[in-house]
């Protein structure tokens, strides 16, 4: 059954009144996105089971005089609708965006950071426990994201000691940004590391805790599925 755009608002987004279909129903504030959207198939996406997701901008000012463009924010923006497109091949969705900035005199030490720094940052600011918190920072020294390393995933209460949230390295293109995010917001639901490059998780060949993938590495197996909609993250279908 189809459902109208306002009612997906206030049903599923606790939005009322007035919408816009870019902020309100897809939660993107930086900008036209470069790619084709379809409203019809993101309403059906965000009634099946779902997450949120809070996006941290480490060392990010309104007026652009911090760590990342106007550019680097829509890149983060196109990042999250690969992820969306990703994870709809298994039925779990993004349902929600909250969007929260840390600025630079905050952010010092932290727009650059290692597996300790990720775990440091993540414990220093969080958002709501509606929405798994993903970071962005300009650099990371020897990985390109770190995320949960618990083999069940991360926890929903960012109260708890250790990293309560993925960390991501901006890379340099969308895309692959994109395929990142998925990878390192699946660690958190639980997803390990595999044998397959073609799959999100990637492979470890050389077993030292960190995956590779590449632009390809876009698929995703219905029992990953099951694993991440048992994850406390998970919002039932609305």
């Amino acid at each position: 059954m189809d459902i109208s755009i306002k009612n997906a608002a206030l049903l599923c987004l606790g939005v009322s009144g007035t919408v816009s279909v870019r902020r309100d129903i897809y939660g993107y504030i930086w900008g036209p996105m470069a790619r084709t959207l379809s409203v019809k198939t993101h309403l059906k996406r965000i009634r099946t089971n779902a997450i949120n997701l809070c996006i941290f901008l480490v060392g990010h000012e309104p007026d652009f005089s911090g760590m990342f463009t106007p550019a680097n924010a829509q890149t983060m923006q196109f990042a999250v609708d690969v992820t969306r497109e990703l994870y709809a091949q298994v039925g779990v969705s993004v349902r929600k965006l909250f969007w929260r900035r840390i600025p630079l005199d905050e952010a010092d030490g932290f727009n650059v950071v290692d597996a300790s720094g990720a775990t440091n940052l993540t414990e220093a600011f969080s958002g709501p426990n509606d929405g798994i918190d993903v970071f962005f920072v300009t650099t990371i020294t020897d990985a390109g994201g770190w995320s949960s390393p618990n083999p069940g995933g991360g926890p929903c209460d960012k109260d708890e000691k250790g990293r309560t949230g993925a960390v991501l390295e901006l890379q340099s293109t969308d895309f692959f940004t994109g395929v990142l995010m998925a990878h390192e917001v699946g660690h958190y639901l639980g997803l390990v590391h595999g044998s397959d490059m073609t799959n999100i998780m990637g492979a470890d060949t050389n077993n030292d805790g960190i995956g590779e993938i590449n632009s390809g590495s876009t698929g995703i197996t219905a029992s990953q599925g099951n694993t991440m909609k048992s994850h406390c993250s998970i919002r039932l279908p609305c």
